[in-house]
This record gives structure tokens, sequence and C-alpha cells, in this order.
């Protein structure tokens, strides 16, 4: 069962994310990718994950960055990849894997209350949902991040718990 759960968020995932829908909610650079990811390459000096301004400044010049602005969080990697190697697709299957099999875990802990398929689904929607509203929507609260994106990604997170909810549940 954890098997085809995972592959259908795995489906469920694939037409989400080949849809154009949550792409229109991001930007685009000024002058190029290209001139940017240069940009990016003379700022950053090394992968990881940078958060601008940064809390190493001392508090009053951290106050003045925040309200001049820009307020970003760059996620970073300095050496090329394949946009989609069969890796990426194996991992992220494996990630949807491990995801439901812990999600199998908590409707087994609930399985005497949850009598009827539709319970069984209900709950994995309203777990998805916890999950995304705790992991998604706080980025922009905390992190001062767009609202839009998250908007996207927390409605993916329910759409691929809800796909996989509706086989663990039969």
């Amino acid at each position: 069962g954890s098997l085809l759960a995972a592959a259908a968020m795995f489906v469920f995932g694939a037409a989400f994310w080949m849809s154009p829908l949550p792409y229109g909610t991001l930007g685009r650079t000024a002058q190029g990718d290209a001139a940017a990811g240069a940009a990016l390459l003379q700022h950053f000096p090394a992968t990881g994950t940078y958060i601008l301004p940064g809390v190493y400044n001392d508090e009053e010049i951290l106050n003045k960055l925040y309200q001049s602005g820009p307020i970003a969080t760059i996620h970073f990697t300095r050496e090329g990849r394949d946009v989609m190697s069969p890796k990426v697709f194996l991992f992220g299957y494996l990630h949807m894997l491990a995801t439901v099999l812990l999600i199998a875990v908590l409707l087994r802990l609930a399985l005497p209350a949850l009598a009827s398929y539709g319970l069984r689904v209900g709950f994995v929607v309203a777990a998805g949902l916890a999950a995304a509203v705790f992991s998604q929507l706080g980025e922009p609260i905390w992190w001062h991040h767009p609202w839009p994106w998250h908007l996207w990604t927390a409605l993916y997170i329910v759409g691929a718990w809800s796909a996989a909810g509706l086989v663990l549940a039969a």
C-alpha cells in the first residue's frame, strides 16, 4: 500500500509541477539569469543558505538593513547540476515513500477511530493540511517571503497527501 501511495503522490507531483500555474508567482531577473548567476558567484563564497540581512550584523545595523531592504533568503549551489536526472526522480520517490510510511504509522495509530474509508482519507488530508500550514505558511511570516509561492507549495502538499490518503485508506 505504501509503495502504491508513494506512486500516487509521485504522479500527482508530476502533474502539479508540470503545470505552469505555480510558476506564475515567480519573478524574473532584470538582466537575465546568466548575469544574475555571475553576480551570485561573485558575492556568495560557498554552497549554502544565505539570509539577507544576515543575523550576524549587530542589532542596530540589522534593523536599518531590514527597514531599507532588500530582504532575501537564498539557497545557493555553486556547482551545476542536471535539471532532472534519474537520480533526482529516484530520491524524490524515496522521499515520498518515507513520508508515506510515516503517514501509514499515523493512520495505523488512529485506525480504531476511523472505521470508514472516508474518515481514513479525511484523517490523512487533515494531517497533510497541518503539515502544509506549518511548513509553508510560516515562511512568509517569519522570513518575509512573498506569500504566493508558499501558498502554491502548501496546495501541493495537501494534494500530495490527499493522493496518498486515497490509496492508504483503502
